[in-house]
């Protein structure tokens, strides 16, 4: 027998993946707790789910705070009272925090998480990592999900955690210090363009590998003519210096398509993107701080301070990294430039501490940005309004308004210079191989108090829309490895990757659209869109038998 009777009823409905999409329901006294019953409460809760929260097909319900899932008569009977809040789900598991998550003492249970997506693709899977995370460790005050975001392992991809008192190494990742530069190249772009581009591809096959020898390595890896200034690892990660690595890791020669003046860079500009990281180095730093299973370090604890230490190593390593990298390729870009010398391992070695420091500065000239996207960074928190730009808030704030925080970014570019705390002029947003690479200009509204709401942070790329096993397995059905590294009509890329597995891996619909993702920082007011470049050629990786990074 069905159990009618019940008194009209107030309760919430919410998103199990993010909380914060919420709505009210009134559930009227016919309605009943037999889930199978045609006028089930369940019934009426998943079709206000769907036009209300907008989630496609619900199909379980939690109580919010408990984690109790309402399956049977009882559970809804015992369950369902005025003021509940009820949290729908597509499947997923109950992401909010229960007793057996393992909740620090010290967590925050209303830990803000903004969503900056509404065009790009979201996994449910991700938000729920973003959720978890921001409600169960120590000091988090500000959760951001980027536009790009997608899933990790056990924490989120293209997401910024902002914490006081708190360090949790494993929000950032092994691949430490990983990030993006830019440099302005001499060529012209009908020196890449069409079938010149597949000349220059060929030009830079097999680039990589170990350069030069140990004692040079480690004079490339000296920070400055000061005692101990040095960020060399030891030999064992020092000879992984300069190579790429698998996964989304990348070298590409680009034609600046479109940019707005007085921004650095100018339209037919043929420029080298590169992205790569430490390598197995962060891993090594990674695994140390975390191996007995801790995840958060006490900000004034030895741990921390000693793991901070060998962070800005890293770095340190993976900036220098990218320099030697762009080296070696201008190498053979720009075969007659002298400052290019070093960059072939057979060239006359006289006086190495003089070409060194001759490449690192013409380096240092035709850098147009190089940031971290994998890193911790202490910075003064809340952001203050940008010098200038609002002086009757700026007046009303002040820094004695603001403490010491740390930004935790996982795939997220910042939006200021880790150096200078000034505002950093453009950014690339790169797509997968074959799209386009937006140029985005950092913006400070109030609408985003002045880049808090997204963690003064931008989207580091499209995100992935696949795993790469899916990837793999469906688009290795779909294609032949060589037609993925062909341009796709007169405009497209030359790819140069010689591990057959990560053609599929990173094909480019294995990928968010970046459109999207650029679309919706511009329309969150966190970015402008000032111009694009279409890449000629795509560098992945060699087919190494060494560590990936």
């Amino acid at each position: 027998m069905h159990a009618h009777g019940l008194p009209p009823t107030r309760i919430t409905i919410a998103l199990n993946t993010n909380q914060t999409q919420r709505a009210p329901l009134l559930l009227p006294s016919s309605a009943c707790t037999d889930p199978n019953s045609p006028t089930s409460i369940r019934n009426l809760v998943f079709k206000a789910a769907q036009s209300k929260l907008r989630i496609k097909k619900p199909s379980r319900v939690f109580i919010a705070g408990s984690g109790a899932e309402l399956v049977g008569e009882e559970d809804w009977k015992s369950g369902v009272r005025n003021d509940v809040s009820l949290l729908v789900s597509a499947g997923e598991d109950y992401v909010g925090v229960n007793r057996d998550a393992g909740v620090h003492p010290q967590a925050n249970p209303t830990c803000p998480v903004h969503v900056l997506a509404s065009k790009a693709a979201l996994d449910s899977l991700a938000l729920a990592q973003l959720h978890t995370t921001a409600r169960t460790l120590p000091g988090l005050v500000l959760a951001v999900g980027q536009p790009d975001l997608h899933p990790g392992t056990k924490f989120p991809i293209g997401a910024v955690f902002v914490s006081r008192g708190w360090i949790h190494p494993p929000l950032i990742g092994g691949d430490i210090g990983c990030g993006m530069a830019w440099y302005k190249t001499r060529l012209a772009r009908g020196q890449v363009e069409g079938d010149r581009g597949r000349k220059v591809a060929e030009k830079l096959r097999g680039v990589e590998g170990a350069w030069r020898t140990v004692g040079e390595r480690a004079e490339w890896l000296r920070d400055g003519e000061r005692e101990g200034a040095s960020c060399a690892a030891g030999e064992e990660w020092d000879g992984s210096v300069e190579t790429i690595g698998a996964g989304n890791h990348f070298a590409e020669v680009q034609v600046v398509e479109e940019v707005e003046k007085g921004c650095g860079l100018g339209e037919g500009e043929v420029v080298l993107l590169v992205h790569s990281g430490s390598r197995g180095y962060g891993s090594s730093i990674l695994k140390k701080y975390t191996s007995g299973g801790q995840v958060s370090l006490k900000e004034d604890s030895a741990e921390a301070r000693e793991y901070l230490r060998e962070h800005d190593r890293a770095c340190r390593w993976a900036k220098a990294s990218r320099d030697l990298i762009a080296l070696r390729f201008l190498s053979c870009l720009e075969p007659g430039e002298p400052a290019w010398r070093l960059g072939k391992n057979d060239a006359d070695a006289e006086d190495v501490h003089d070409a060194i420091a001759r490449a690192k500065a013409e380096l240092g000239a035709r850098r147009v940005v190089d940031i971290w996207h994998n890193n911790v960074e202490r910075v003064k928190w809340p952001p203050l309004p940008p010098a200038g730009e609002d002086t009757n808030e700026q007046s009303a704030a002040s820094t004695s308004s603001q403490s010491d925080a740390y930004i935790h970014r996982k795939g997220a570019a910042p939006t200021l210079s880790p150096t200078t705390s000034l505002p950093l002029s453009i950014l690339p947003l790169p797509g997968s191989r074959g799209t386009p690479t937006l140029i985005l200009a950092p913006q400070f509204p109030s609408s985003t108090s002045h880049g808090l709401k997204n963690a003064l942070s931008l989207a580091h790329g499209a995100g992935r829309s696949m795993s790469r096993a899916k990837a793999l397995s469906t688009l290795s059905q779909k294609y032949k490895a060589s037609s993925l590294l062909e341009p796709r009509g007169g405009n497209g890329t030359w790819v140069v990757c010689e591990a057959k597995d990560l053609v599929f891996e990173e094909a480019p619909e294995a990928y968010k659209d970046v459109e999207a993702v650029g679309e919706d920082l511009v329309e969150f007011g966190a970015a402008r869109r000032v111009g694009w470049c279409r890449a000629r050629v795509s560098y992945k990786c060699r087919d190494e038998r060494g560590r990936a990074g």
